[in-house]
């Protein structure tokens, strides 16, 4: 009777030991798998910021492209953090234009016109540009050499060219760039007086672009100059230049006109239709509205004249006493005579030529020509008229203005009868601001 329930006791203490074994195992599958999604979930997030981290890495390059096209403040707000406070990032391409164009202004005001002919010997550029820039940069520099100056440029062929030769088995290669005498050769062959080289180097921060230029007899120095991004826009600044005027123009979808306004006072003496001398007299206001092309030397557009007699204004002056005067009244007989004037306005078209250069300097005296064709209009007349004058700039905003105008004779009605008013010469000089 004991052997019964000692067995059923061992079967429970079994069955309890294995239940046991199996929940272990169960809670240790469990937490194994908890870490496991752990680790996948620690696992994607960390490829999420990789993504994100690249995804801004590449939305921070593509701001950067566009970043000199926006100014600080929009940059900031579009999250350019690299962009710093009142600067503005400007492409390569921009920055070596601007310091091409002191080259061409320095040029241009004659320093090297004293070399008879010249040639681009080597261009020496960073490492970090690519070697089609060598190049690239010859033609750009040769473009502002032909534009600004009457120096004669050679291509001198040989010079880019290189011989080998054995010497005591030893193959040795020469060039004119390391040869003199291959260099000497080269520049009596072609008649090259003056050799030019050309040195760009380009930082992260500015660029330096050098030149030196040097006589192929003599090998002296005849002219060295250094340009530096960082010292350029004020240079120009200095020389009281507009540096708009040096920047090239963009291209645009939408052409964006250069308008010039200039508004004068004048002192005129235009013929009138009747009276004296004191009828010829008249003060005017002119205002000249014009668009300004080929680089601010042509203009073109409308000039509107308004003028006043000065016989309107001008009465007897107050006088003490008395005073005798003998005055006659003449009768005319038949048609009746027009009376002058005092008002009139003239509306002319306009084009003019200015000595500016290509570039125009407000610290210099200039000077311009102008024609104009249009007529004159006061009340019951009308009459051509046109216009040669030359005008001279003083500084940015002030221009003395002295033309010379001619009305032609026109036909007026009086009174029912038709008469030809009579025409002939004036003049002004006008006294304007530019706007």
């Amino acid at each position: 009777m004991l052997k019964a329930p000692r067995k059923r006791i061992i079967a429970s203490v079994i069955a309890s030991s294995i239940a046991l074994a199996c929940n272990a195992f169960a809670a240790s599958q469990q937490q194994g798998q908890q870490q496991a999604g752990k680790q996948a979930s620690q696992r994607s997030q960390s490829q999420q910021r990789a993504y994100s981290q690249q995804s801004q890495q590449k939305t921070s390059k593509k701001n950067q492209r566009l970043a000199p096209r926006l100014s600080a403040r929009e940059a900031s707000q579009q999250g350019l953090d690299n962009v710093a406070p009142n600067t503005e990032v400007r492409q390569f391409h921009e920055v070596l234009n601007d310091l091409l164009s002191e080259f061409a202004y320095d040029v241009k005001q004659g320093q090297i016109n004293g070399l008879k002919n010249l040639s681009i010997r080597r261009i020496d550029i960073s490492d970090t540009l690519p070697r089609t820039y060598e190049q690239y940069t010859e033609l750009l520099v040769s473009e502002r050499i032909r534009e600004n100056s009457k120096v004669k440029l050679i291509n001198c062929v040989p010079c880019k060219s290189k011989s080998s030769t054995m010497v005591e088995g030893k193959l040795i290669i020469t060039s004119p760039l390391t040869n003199i005498q291959k260099m000497d050769e080269a520049a009596n062959q072609l008649g090259i007086e003056n050799y030019m080289d050309v040195v760009l180097v380009y930082h992260t921060t500015h660029m330096v672009l050098a030149f030196n230029v040097f006589s192929t007899q003599t090998k002296e120095l005849v002219w060295a100059r250094t340009y530096n991004s960082e010292t350029v826009r004020s240079r120009y600044q200095r020389m009281a230049v507009d540096f708009n005027q040096i920047e090239k123009s963009r291209n645009s979808d939408e052409y964006v006109p250069d308008y010039k306004i200039l508004v004068g006072f004048s002192g005129s003496n235009l013929p009138n239709v009747a009276g004296g001398e004191r009828d010829k007299s008249f003060l005017g206001v002119h205002i000249r509205s014009v668009e300004k092309f080929a680089n601010r030397k042509l203009d073109f557009g409308l000039l509107t004249s308004g003028y006043i007699s000065t016989a309107k204004f001008l009465n007897t002056y107050p006088s003490e006493g008395a005073a005798t005067s003998s005055s006659s009244s003449t009768t005319y007989s038949g048609s009746a005579r027009p009376l002058p004037y005092n008002y009139v306005l003239g509306i002319q078209a306009l084009t003019a030529y200015n000595f500016v250069g290509d570039v125009e300097v407000y610290d210099r005296v200039r000077h311009g020509v102008h024609f104009g064709l249009g007529g004159i209009i006061s009340t019951g007349y009308l009459a051509p008229s046109a216009r040669l004058g030359w005008d001279t700039y003083f500084g940015r905003r002030f221009v003395l203005t002295v033309s010379a105008q001619y009305i032609s004779e026109s036909t007026i009605l009086v009174k029912g009868d038709y008469q030809t008013s009579r025409g002939g010469g004036g003049g002004d000089l006008v006294l304007s601001y530019n706007f």
